[in-house]
């Protein structure tokens, strides 16, 4: 999923007043989180996308059909920051649950980064 279809989908789902650079930004931090919390643990060729460099042509990581994180972060960041907080609680209900299932199939199917030193 691009940049550019996650902001076309959030934008139907929530029409806003956020620039496409400040949704643009938001999805830059998101995706500098995945990268650190989840691939930079493990071995893949999965390569970091220099964040100065995103556009709305970036493809970003998490592949289908775990990609509707980006939906729900976006939707996330639109109903917080328009203090709809009953919204924002509940795309972040949904988002911690596919974050984690996410999460735990990408640790269970690529080999850890982390060596383990066992010492006698």
């Amino acid at each position: 999923m691009t940049i550019k279809e996650v902001i076309e989908k959030t934008d139907r789902l929530r029409p806003n007043s956020f620039s496409r650079v400040e949704k643009t930004d938001w999805l830059t931090d998101f995706e500098n989180r995945i990268y650190n919390e989840i691939y930079s643990l493990h071995k893949c060729d999965v390569p970091f996308t220099d964040t100065a460099e995103m556009t709305e042509a970036t493809e970003l990581f998490v592949p289908s059909p775990y990609d509707e994180l980006y939906t729900l972060f976006l939707c996330s960041m639109v109903d917080y920051s328009n203090a709809e907080y009953d919204r924002y609680n509940n795309d972040m209900l949904m988002l911690d649950s596919l974050y984690g299932d996410f999460e735990r199939f990408w640790h269970g199917t690529h080999e850890s980064s982390l060596s383990t030193v066992i010492t006698g």
